[in-house]
Formats: C-alpha cells, sequence, structure tokens
C-alpha cells in the first residue's frame, strides 16, 4: 500500500504532483498543460501518496473555519482501483476533522460519484454543472461528520 505523506507547496515533489494532475485530470479531455493550482493557497494542504519515491496519487485540502474542500484527487492510472484513492480522501477526511471542520464538500466528475459515495459523500446539487478547466460536468457532494475539536 502507498504511503501518505502531507508536504509543503514548495516540497520538490509536488513538480510529480502537477504530471500526475496534469496526467490524470486534464490530458485525457485535450486540456494544454498549466501548473497554475493555486498550490500556494495557505488555506491549502497536500497530501502524497507514494510508492517509494513514486507520487501515485493526490489530494489538496482546504480547511476554512468548519468547512473543508478537497481538491484535485488524482491516482496514477495504473494504481487506480487499488485503495490509493480511499485512503487519500479518508486521510484528507480524518486532517479536516482534527482542523475542526464538520463538513467536507467536493465537486465530482460525474464517474466518481459512487467512488465518493461509498466513502460516506452525498450529492447536494440539484443538477450537473460545468466547472473547471475541463468543463466537465459535476456535481458538489458532501461529507458531514463531528469536528475533532
Amino acid at each position: 500500500m502507498a504511503r501518505l505523506v502531507w508536504v509543503a507547496p514548495h516540497d520538490a515533489r509536488m513538480r510529480a504532483v502537477c504530471d500526475l494532475r496534469h496526467e490524470v485530470l486534464m490530458a485525457p479531455f485535450g486540456v494544454p498543460r498549466d501548473d497554475d493550482w493555486g498550490d500556494d493557497d495557505p488555506a491549502s494542504s497536500h497530501l502524497l501518496a507514494l510508492e517509494g519515491e513514486r507520487v501515485v496519487g493526490y489530494v489538496r485540502l482546504i480547511v476554512r473555519g468548519e468547512e473543508a474542500q478537497l481538491r484535485h484527487v488524482a491516482v496514477a492510472f495504473d494504481r487506480q482501483r487499488s485503495g490509493v484513492g480511499t485512503a487519500l480522501v479518508e486521510e484528507a477526511c480524518r486532517r479536516a476533522a482534527e482542523l475542526g471542520a464538520g463538513v467536507v464538500h467536493l465537486n465530482a466528475r460525474l464517474p466518481a460519484v459512487g467512488f465518493y459515495q461509498r466513502l460516506g459523500f452525498i450529492v447536494t446539487s440539484d443538477e450537473p454543472f460545468s466547472t473547471g478547466r475541463t468543463g466537465l460536468p459535476h456535481v458538489r457532494m458532501e461529507r458531514r461528520f463531528e469536528a475533532a475539536r
């Protein structure tokens, strides 16, 4: 199983994260590379899944008070359906609760809705909407829990 590591936005491994996010989230839809992901946002934390030194997964956690958001969940194509994504989301939700959030939300692409539902998220938007660089339809999903504080 991959090892999970929280890193700073200027950690050298974030270069590999940019590669992974583009490869998994953008390139399949013909979106050109643009590494301005807003990683320096002071409310953001960055969680990597590593196998050896290889970055095989990533999620960005943004916590603002009692609300948190997951963004850019990406798992290398050859590691999908191996538990990496589940481990990333569960750890990010654990950290969100530890930081005082009582709800975590995300915008999920339609094919990923079932994955997030299995992790306790529910769809909260009335209809799919386009968002992000791809313009693909997404739905808002939320997971509520008791904050650790």
